[in-house]
C-alpha cells in the first residue's frame, strides 16, 4: 500500500472517531507459535512470522491499514466491521490455499475482530475494543474468525458468509462475552471435541478441514503460573490433590491438539477413515491417527453420514 493511501485511511479513521462513529480492529494470532519456536528454533520462528506478515499485509491493504506487527500476530484497523471481515476472510482463504501446498509446514492463524471508538494516537489505538479484538484472536482456532455476538445485528455480511452464535466465553481481562463466528467456508457439517480444542469441518469440496485451538502448552504454563501465584498468596504448599488436578488438566489439554499437529489441515474425505466408539471419534489419515474425545454421539454420527455421502 502506498503511503498516501495509508495516510488517507488514517485521516478517515480519525475523522470517524472524532464524530463518535465506530471503527473496526482486527488482530491475527499464530496458533502454537510458542511451541513452534521452542521446538524449531528462533530462525525458523522468525521465518514463520515473516511469511505470516507477508500474507496478511497484502490482504489488509485492500481494505484497511496495518497498525503494527506483534511478532506472532498483526493489528489492523478498518473503517467498518464489514471491511474488517472481508479482509479476515481473504486472509484465511490465503492461508487455506498456502497450507494445501505446504502440508508438512502449515501456518495456523486465528483472527479476532471488534468495533468501537478507541483513542487514536499517532501510532496506535487504545481502548476496550482493542483489548477485545486481541483476546478474540487468542480464543479463535486456526482458520476461525471470531467477533462479539453484539456485532452480528449491526453488520450486513455478503451472501456467501454468515454468523454462527457460539455462546458465552470468559476472556482474560474482559470477562464473560457472547461470541460469534464468521462462517466463510461452504460447510456441510462440523464437530468439536468436549474441550473445544479441535473442530472438524466437512466442506462442499468434499474435504475435511481441521481447526486447532491455541497453544495448549502455553495455556498449561499460564495455569501453572496462576496456581503458583495463589500458592504464594496463601503462603502454603500446593496440595497433592491440586498437583493431581493440574496433571489431569495438562494431559487433557495437551493431548488433543498436539496429536493432530502433523495432520494436513485440509484433505479429501476419501482419504479419511472415521469411526465412532461411544463419545470418541477417531480419524485415521495417511499421516497418522488422532481422536476427538467427548463428542456428541448423535452429532458425530451425522457428521460421518454426511462424509460418506460426499465421499
Amino acid at each position: 500500500m502506498s503511503w498516501s493511501r495509508t495516510l488517507k485511511i488514517r485521516q478517515l479513521l480519525r475523522a470517524q472517531l472524532e464524530m463518535g462513529e465506530e471503527i473496526a480492529l482486527l488482530f491475527s494470532d499464530i496458533r502454537g507459535f510458542s511451541t513452534y519456536a521452542a521446538e524449531m528454533g528462533d530462525r525458523a520462528a522468525f521465518r514463520l512470522t515473516q511469511l505470516h506478515e507477508g500474507i496478511l499485509k497484502d490482504r489488509i491493504s485492500e481494505y484497511g491499514i496495518v497498525v503494527k506487527s506483534l511478532g506472532d500476530g498483526v493489528m489492523a484497523a478498518f473503517e467498518s466491521s464489514v471491511l474488517a471481515i472481508r479482509s479476515a476472510v481473504s486472509i484465511q482463504q490465503a492461508f487455506r490455499e498456502r497450507n494445501a501446498d505446504n502440508v508438512d509446514d502449515p501456518i495456523d492463524v486465528g483472527i479476532g475482530i471488534a468495533s468501537g471508538t478507541p483513542v487514536m494516537t499517532d501510532i496506535d489505538f487504545i481502548g476496550h475494543s482493542v483489548n477485545l479484538a486481541q483476546r478474540l484472536s487468542g480464543q479463535a482456532k486456526s482458520g476461525q474468525i471470531l467477533v462479539p455476538a453484539s456485532l452480528c445485528s449491526r453488520t450486513l455480511l455478503p451472501k456467501d458468509m454468515h454468523f454462527m452464535i457460539l455462546g458465552e466465553r470468559v476472556l482474560k481481562g474482559i470477562g464473560a462475552e457472547s461470541l460469534a463466528e464468521v462462517v466463510w467456508m461452504h460447510e456441510l457439517a462440523r464437530i468439536s471435541d468436549a474441550l473445544d480444542q479441535i473442530t472438524l469441518i466437512l466442506t462442499e469440496r468434499g474435504t475435511v478441514v481441521v481447526e486447532l485451538a491455541k497453544d495448549g502448552k502455553q495455556e498449561v504454563r499460564e495455569a501453572m503460573e496462576q496456581l503458583l501465584q495463589s500458592r504464594a498468596e496463601e503462603d502454603g504448599a500446593m496440595t497433592a490433590f491440586l498437583q493431581r488436578a493440574v496433571a489431569r488438566f495438562a494431559k487433557r489439554l495437551i493431548g488433543l491438539p498436539f496429536s493432530a499437529l502433523r495432520i494436513a489441515r485440509e484433505q479429501s474425505v476419501e482419504k479419511l477413515n472415521l469411526t465412532l466408539r461411544g463419545s470418541q471419534l477417531t480419524i485415521r489419515t495417511e499421516e497418522g491417527i488422532f481422536a476427538l474425545k467427548g463428542v456428541d454421539p448423535l452429532a458425530a454420527q451425522r457428521f460421518i453420514e454426511h462424509a460418506q455421502k460426499v465421499g
